[in-house]
Parts: structure tokens; sequence; C-alpha cells
């Protein structure tokens, strides 16, 4: 079997186990007391493969995994976690797809998909603009992480990119779980409101470059 189906397959089944602890029967405590029986060190590096494989599975929402972060270890614990996972998840994106080419990108994404996204990186194709892409909550980092893989951007500098840009975005998620498991209901309801806020202006503001892309 060649190495990059036994790498998807890989892929998949670790996909799947996330799927099963995300959106099993049990609720965050149960979670919660599962893990206190798995020694310290450990149940951080399981969250942190978590969060690659998620990135690796593009298909995968990443919300519910950094709301689990913030939830199971702070909403400080949790963003490290989260940034690290991110970071170790787009290094193997990037090799992979350094490797194997469109091939790999066209596993995980419908061609409408990367002419669209093409479309938007031909019209403002820097590395600065997505960077500030990367920033806003809403916009779609799973195809840029796949899509710029391809292009001959060095990979100490697209890491340093992706998982800055990142921040925004689970620092919202992992704040407002871990408010909600500190009972700070107050801060809690402020961070929703601010990610709704940010996540409706970032759908807005990347639908404004398509549409300024197709004209």
């Amino acid at each position: 079997m060649k190495k990059k189906y036994i790498v998807l397959l890989g892929g998949m089944l670790l996909g799947g186990a996330m799927l099963g602890f995300l959106f099993g029967s049990i609720d965050m405590n149960q979670i919660s007391r599962l893990l206190e029986d798995i020694p310290h060190g450990l149940r951080e590096i399981l969250m942190i493969v978590l969060i690659a494989a998620q990135i690796f599975l593009a298909f995968l929402p990443g919300e519910p995994l950094e709301l689990a972060a913030g939830f199971l270890f702070g909403s400080i614990g949790g963003t490290l976690l989260c940034l690290v996972g991110s970071l170790l998840g787009t290094a193997l994106v990037y090799l992979l797809v350094q490797r194997y080419g469109k091939r790999l990108v066209s596993v995980f994404f419908k061609q409408e998909q990367l002419n669209e996204f093409n479309g938007v990186l031909k019209k403002r194709n820097s590395m600065l603009w997505i960077f500030l892409l990367f920033l806003i909550p809403g916009t779609p980092k799973d195809i840029m992480t796949y899509v710029v893989s391809l292009s001959n951007v060095a990979l100490g500098k697209w890491l340093l990119l992706t998982t800055v840009g990142r921040i925004p975005s689970i620092v919202t998620s992992t704040f407002l779980s871990g408010s909600l498991k500190e009972g700070n209901f107050i801060m809690a309801a402020g961070v929703a409101i601010f990610t709704i806020l940010l996540v409706i202006a970032g759908g807005f503001a990347y639908k404004r470059m398509k549409e300024d892309t197709a004209i």
C-alpha cells in the first residue's frame, strides 16, 4: 500500500476517535472525570494530537475541540494546547502537500472550492494578506492551510504566520468554555457576543473579497 493511503487511513482513524470523543453521549463534566484517570502529561498530549488531526482532516470543525480544550484545561492552558496542536497539524499538512501536491489537496476539497479560493489569492497574493485572512474568525483557514502549502513559502515562516493568525479564533473558543467552567457567566456571555460579532464580520469581509474577485 502506498504511503499516502496509509497516512490517510491513519488520519481517518484519528478523526473517528475525535468524533466519538466530542460528540458522544457523555457531557463535559463526565469527560473531565474520565481524564482524571489519565496521567498528567498524557491527557495534554491527547488533546494536542486531536487538534493536529483536525487540522489534517480539514472537513472536521475545529471549534468543538477548542471549546473542549478550554473547558478541560482552562482558558490559558487550553489556548496553549490548541496552538501547539495547530502548529503540528499545519506542519504535517505542509510536509504532505509538498510531497504529494494537488493529489492530496483534492482529497479534502472540491475543485469549485479550490477555484474560489485561488481567485481570492490571485487578486491579493501576498503573505501579509493571507495573514490578515487568518486573523479573521470565520474565514476558511482549512483550505488556506492546504492551498498555500502548495507554494514555495518556507515552513518556518508559514508556521509562524498560521499559528499567530489562529490566535483570535482559538482564544474566543477556549475563553468561552473556560469561563463557563469557572462559573464566570458574565465573561462567558461577553466572549460569546464578541465571537458572534467577529464571525459575522469575518464572513461578511470574506464574502466581499470573493465578490470583488468575481468582478
